[in-house]
């Protein structure tokens, strides 16, 4: 499982043409990596849904300006969530997701965000 040390949302963007939230997210263990989260609205998962996830595994002392030019940036969508002998894959990532929706502001910033873009 993934632990949440800080979550914050980066910019407002799109994804398939729908509005999208893209949210920093840094991880609370050692070995994990920070993560890009990409959030549109839902109506039937507490009002929002994750559709894309990306590591960045880029050094931040070399790095610091945040680009994707040397392909630090990985699509982890599918592979994120492997589930385990509690939990299942769709469970683990229900959990991550109620987790980082619960984390700090993140949700009323999101509903902000979200009515600010429409």
């Amino acid at each position: 499982m993934y632990y949440i040390k800080d979550a914050k949302v980066r910019r407002m963007t799109d994804f398939d043409g729908a509005p999208c939230a893209e949210v920093g997210v840094l991880p609370g263990a050692v070995g994990d990596l920070p993560l890009l989260v990409y959030i549109v609205e839902d109506r039937r998962e507490d009002g929002y849904e994750i559709v894309r996830i990306l590591t960045n595994d880029a050094d931040e002392s070399s790095d610091w300006f945040d680009n994707n030019m040397h392909n630090a940036f990985e699509d982890v969508t599918a592979s994120a969530f492997p589930g385990s002998v509690v939990m299942s894959p769709e469970d683990e990532r229900f959990k991550f997701q109620r987790e980082l929706l619960m984390f700090g502001n993140l949700k009323k910033e999101l509903e902000q965000r979200f009515r600010a873009y429409l």
